[in-house]
């Protein structure tokens, strides 16, 4: 009997029982959902109800001697068992469905750090069922280093990453008022080198963030060009491909108190469909030109791609970026995407800009709308930048090069 037909026969003998005997209770509810799920996913040799049964029978024996344990604490543990289960059985086949996905992302403690503590590209992206479990771990040192999974959109990566074994520190250290981190102690995380299909991927900049405790953390970054290339040595160019619909993808983690990194290495795929659109619109003013090249929407992100040429003839020295910092005499460009409503999506990974061969390329990344807009507007601007400090100030939109994109 192929695995189609015992599904059949299993739905038939779930949806009987479920007559004789229904539940309000929240947590059943998910268990039942996910017994749904998975008996509509086809995995040939690969019973998952019993697996799920018999990690659930177990859970259930531990419970029986714990008699202090509340009802609620065994419901969240057997949802855990089969969260082991499926460990074991779907995710480590390295097969999940969009459906089961979705599914997944309700049960505790899966997805739960993009939900709770990611932006809200990361939260919507869950909702939608596009978080990706997998099963990578690397152990040495007392210390073991898990990815549980991922969401991709083609255009950014997020990654979970969970610590075990006990340090007494942060995975990411002590995170200071300004940012910056403080990666002394046991088992913090150093530096992170990435690997695409066996290449090393010079991403030049990445992003930690604390998940829900001090033994977990979100890894975003993105294949935009490298913040400094074609004037600080960085390797890469304008001709770099795109991460693209799928590859291999492999996290060499260094922590503090190892001398060997952890290795992490998974699959990635693509499991959005984006709305693009390539204008190619261009928009000149005052001796400065600013070609709109791409604007790209997902679930999770909303990315611009610009390209400007020459200088404002009329903006003052505080308008641009003083002789000791980086592009120095350049202006400091941002750009601010509202949809018809006004309403505006955030910034994400701290924008900057590129200077490659006297042009400003602009590759900015920013949260998701929350519905899709009927049109939105681009509205560039450039900042006083205090010469002393280097902070940036005021913002003044140069609406002479605002575009409006109608989207179909």
């Amino acid at each position: 009997m192929n695995a189609s037909v015992k599904n059949w026969f299993n739905m038939n003998e779930i949806r009987e029982a479920r007559k004789l005997k229904r539940t309000s209770d929240p947590a059943e509810r998910v268990i039942e959902n996910l017994e749904y799920m998975i008996n509509l996913t086809e995995v040939p040799e690969l019973n998952l109800e019993e697996r799920i049964v018999e990690e659930m029978n177990k859970t259930n024996t531990v419970n029986r001697h714990r008699h202090r344990k509340s009802g609620m604490m065994k419901k969240a543990a057997a949802i855990s068992g089969i969260a082991a289960a499926l460990g074991l059985g779907v995710v480590g086949s390295g097969f999940v469905s969009p459906t089961m996905a979705s599914a997944l992302s309700q049960v505790p403690l899966i997805g739960n750090v993009f939900q709770q503590y990611g932006d809200a590209g990361l939260q919507a992206g869950v909702k939608q069922g596009l978080y990706q479990p997998v099963d990578a771990a690397d152990s040495h040192g007392g210390i073991t280093l898990k990815s549980t999974g991922y969401i991709y959109d083609g255009t950014r990566i997020s990654v979970a990453l969970q610590r075990e074994g006990k340090t007494g520190d942060g995975l990411l250290g002590e995170i200071l008022s300004n940012g910056d981190r403080v990666t002394g102690g046991k088992g913090v995380i150093k530096d992170i080198k990435m690997l695409v299909n066996g290449e090393n991927y010079f991403v030049g900049r990445y992003i930690l963030e604390e998940g829900e405790t001090g033994d977990s953390a979100i890894l975003n970054f993105n294949d935009s060009l490298p913040f400094g290339t074609g004037t600080s040595g960085h390797p890469g160019d304008l001709g770099r491909p795109a991460l693209g619909e799928s590859f291999e993808l492999t996290l060499q983690v260094n922590m503090t108190g190892g001398d060997q990194p952890y290795v992490l290495k998974f699959p990635v795929k693509k499991n959005t469909e984006n709305l693009v659109l390539n204008p190619q619109s261009v928009k000149s003013h005052d001796g400065f030109s600013l070609t709109l090249d791409k604007l790209e929407l997902t679930p999770i992100s909303t990315r611009l791609t610009m390209t400007g040429e020459g200088e404002f003839k009329s903006l003052g020295e505080e308008y641009k970026i003083p002789d000791k910092y980086l592009y120095a005499g350049k202006h400091a460009f941002g750009v601010h995407i509202f949809d018809e409503n006004n309403n505006r999506v955030d910034d994400l990974y701290d924008n900057r800009m590129n200077i490659i061969d006297g042009k400003y390329h602009i590759d900015f990344l920013f949260t998701p709308f929350k519905e899709k807009p009927k049109s939105v507007t681009i509205k560039p601007y450039v900042q006083k930048v205090d010469r002393t400090s280097g902070k940036f100030g005021e913002k003044k939109y140069i609406s002479e090069l605002e575009f409006k994109v109608d989207l179909k």
